[in-house]
């Protein structure tokens, strides 16, 4: 790949190259899917999503991954600050979860329209496509980043490493 601000060569291995297009490729495939669904769908997306947070059984494993990764981060001498789940952290989650669930945001939605003699403009919310996300390690950001698909989009996520377990369960 070329750096296109200064022509330097850039070797991304094919592994890596394959997984993102895939990612990619998944999350495209998802925005059209996505379209399919009802705003009552998506709603109980949130409202389902939240409860798994709240559920100690279900997320036992995401926080089984959690101490995993801050382990291994510990292990490498790094700051796992950020990384750790906790208990107030996950309390956010669901109670963000829950908000985009009670917001009256949807796709395809009338904002506003201004008249004139012979002609009119419309401002309409409409969904965009795929929204990336990069991110070093927060598990929070799972959570937050759904509420793109609200307005009828999806996500593709970019990890640091040290989060890859917490950030495979919690997804």
């Amino acid at each position: 790949m070329i750096v296109q601000e200064t022509g330097d060569l850039l070797h991304i291995p094919h592994a890596e190259h394959a997984q993102v297009s895939a990612s990619v490729t998944n999350a495209v495939e998802a925005f059209a899917a996505l379209a399919d669904c009802s705003d009552e769908q998506i709603t109980q997306f949130f409202e389902r999503f939240a409860e798994s947070v709240e559920d100690d059984a279900v997320f036992a494993e995401v926080l089984e991954a959690n101490r995993s990764d801050i382990d291994a981060a510990l292990s490498k001498g790094r700051s796992t600050t950020r990384l750790q789940l906790s208990a107030p952290m996950r309390a956010d989650m669901a109670a963000g979860l829950r908000s985009w669930a009670a917001s009256s945001i949807r796709r395809q939605q009338h904002l506003s329209t201004i008249e004139h003699n012979d002609w009119s403009v419309a401002t309409w919310r409409a969904p965009l496509g795929v929204v990336g996300f990069v991110f070093e390690g927060r598990p929070n950001v799972f959570a937050d980043a759904t509420g793109v698909l609200r307005t009828g989009n999806t996500a593709v996520f970019r990890i640091g490493s040290d989060a890859l377990g917490t950030g495979s369960r919690t997804s």
